[in-house]
């Protein structure tokens, strides 16, 4: 996994399938060969994989009925939804138009009943500053079209974190 939204995806993968024995998971990026994408879609349609983590780029490169076929989408989650800001402005742009994206499946994508999709929008991260001058969240949420959703705030302590400080004289 050569970038850290690979490695999250991976990361994201084995523990469900290692740690909560759920199996029915999979990402699709570009660390896969397309026969491998193929068979996950395959998998995704036929209902043997219910979560599937894919990067804004390729979601937003095809209809989200590529990825669905006949299924009905329930829950779509931005995951590490600080970035949407932080690197869609400047970095890659895909970030930026998820809320236009999600607004768009909204409005036109269709159900087999032929009835406009609903599903729950989640946006998670546990880095993203918030308030005062350097507000992640709020512009986030605005950047994802969220302006009217149920907002949960907390503070990011770990305890499982410390730091080593080695000193090295370092003459001449």
């Amino acid at each position: 996994a050569g970038t850290p939204l690979k490695a999250l995806m991976l990361d994201q993968v084995n523990q469900l399938k290692g740690k909560a024995n759920y199996n029915k998971v999979a990402f699709i990026n570009s660390d896969i060969s397309i026969v491998e994408r193929d068979e996950i879609l395959k998998e995704v349609h036929n209902g043997q994989i219910n979560i599937l983590y894919l990067a804004p780029e390729l979601l937003l490169s095809y209809d989200i009925s590529y990825f669905l076929d006949k299924r009905r989408l329930g829950l779509y989650i931005v995951d590490e939804a600080h970035t949407v800001t932080t690197w869609g402005r400047d970095f890659r742009v895909d970030y930026w138009y998820l809320g236009y994206h999600i607004n768009k499946v909204r409005k036109y994508a269709k159900d087999q009943n032929n009835k406009n999709l609903k599903f729950v929008v989640v946006a998670v991260t546990a880095t993203a500053p918030y308030g005062k001058t350097h507000d992640v969240v709020f512009e986030t949420l605005k950047s994802l079209q969220m302006p009217y959703c149920k907002k949960y705030i907390g503070y990011a302590r770990r305890d499982d974190i410390t730091f080593e400080i080695n000193h090295v004289n370092i003459e001449g």
